[in-house]
């Protein structure tokens, strides 16, 4: 995601140096560019803290049906935070890499699921998506933000559950 924001800062750049655009027609363009994407995917608009939240509280997103729609929305949600990003419209990092962690998180523990309970039928050691959405939240969080220790605490402090700090740690 970091890379692909200097991207698009890099391409706005060029854009605006060979068109010799003003500095306010870069965020009318990313804006254009995230509501073409929203078309699609609304739930990009918005911070997606309630897609966070219906993902830890019922993990129902991350089923074996849902795992593709969720796959896209995280993809939509990476590219359409960068492409803001980059063309210059205000606005952070923190509250999308928290979903997009959730969302990646949840596909792979709802995958991770499908293809263990498939090879052996009746296996319970996967974790919930849930667990998987939270490691994937803090790991999005620190490698996006720079913030390791500070995603650990912070998942800790959402949760009030000890049990996630060891594979937060492991993560990290």
């Amino acid at each position: 995601m970091t890379r692909l924001v200097a991207w698009f800062t890099k391409f706005f750049e060029v854009i605006q140096e060979k068109f010799g655009l003003p500095t306010v027609v870069c965020p009318a363009i990313g804006g254009l560019g995230a509501g073409i994407i929203a078309l699609k995917y609304p739930g990009i608009l918005y911070w997606g803290f309630t897609n966070v939240e219906e993902i830890l509280r019922t993990g129902k997103s991350a089923s074996a049906p849902g795992i593709w729609l969720l796959t896209q929305l995280a993809g939509a949600k990476v590219i359409a935070t960068a492409l803001c990003k980059g063309s210059g419209l205000v606005g952070g990092l923190y509250a999308p890499s928290l979903m997009i962690g959730a969302a990646v998180g949840a596909v792979f523990g709802g995958f991770a699921a499908e293809v263990i309970n498939s090879a052996i039928p009746g296996n319970a050691a996967v974790a919930q998506p849930q667990a998987y959405a939270l490691v994937g939240m803090a790991a999005t969080l620190a490698s996006v933000c720079s913030v390791p220790l500070t995603s650990v605490l912070l998942l800790f402090e959402l949760t009030k559950d000890y049990r996630i700090l060891l594979p937060l740690m492991v993560i990290q």
